[in-house]
């Protein structure tokens, strides 16, 4: 290939770029929505509201995207990549709002500080998100720099999910224990699916390099 870092950039690359861009700047948007709505938990209702707008917008974009896809001949990154990476933000989208909705669902009364733990977790992962998806053109080293950061924040996720678990378990009320134990694991799953998401970023990375 010549011209360095998706220099072959085309027609609809403008077009695929900035939906993907957009996409993530959505997903920061909801995550940060999520921090508030558990910071201020008298919101969370509210804030499950914008929350499913969120949502339904973050569904657009991959609509959008797989519509162009679907009739574009040339991309600027392989047609599969581009699907795994607007698949893969949109699951962390939906398991961001599943957590407010679980919260209303569940009518629970007071989020834990686990829970806001892991939702900032998540925030600053999808900041990573954006700022890659933004910067898709850069060399190699500074994509996996962010995929690098994604991951670190995915594991720090999940040791504070095993003693979210095991506080948990340690009360005497079952059905409390379930409905906390759905929230823990729908906010674990965000994380998991931002590391899949980095897991796509660092597979282009190293694909165009």
């Amino acid at each position: 290939m010549t011209g360095g870092w998706l220099s072959w950039v085309r027609a609809n690359d403008n077009e695929i770029l900035s939906l993907l861009e957009e996409q993530a700047a959505n997903l920061v948007k909801a995550t940060s929505v999520l921090v508030e709505a558990v910071s201020d938990y008298s919101t969370v209702k509210k804030k499950n509201s914008i929350l499913k707008e969120l949502e339904h917008e973050g569904d657009q974009f991959t609509h959008n995207l797989f519509r162009i896809i679907d009739k574009t001949f040339v991309t600027p990154l392989d047609k599969e990549d581009i699907s795994e990476l607007t698949s893969t933000i949109d699951q962390v989208l939906d398991a961001t709002y599943g957590t407010t909705d679980r919260l209303v669902l569940f009518n629970i009364h007071h989020p834990s500080g686990y829970m806001r733990d892991l939702a900032y977790l998540l925030f600053t992962s999808s900041e990573e998100i954006n700022k890659a998806v933004r910067e898709l053109r850069l060399k190699q080293q500074d994509l996996m720099d962010y995929c690098t950061r994604i991951s670190n924040f995915e594991h720090e996720g999940d040791k504070v999910y095993r003693n979210a678990i095991a506080e948990l378990f340690e009360t005497k009320d079952a059905i409390e224990i379930i409905k906390l134990k759905e929230v823990y694991e729908t906010l674990e799953s965000a994380l998991d699916r931002s590391r899949d998401v980095a897991d796509v970023i660092e597979d282009i990375a190293l694909k165009y390099r």
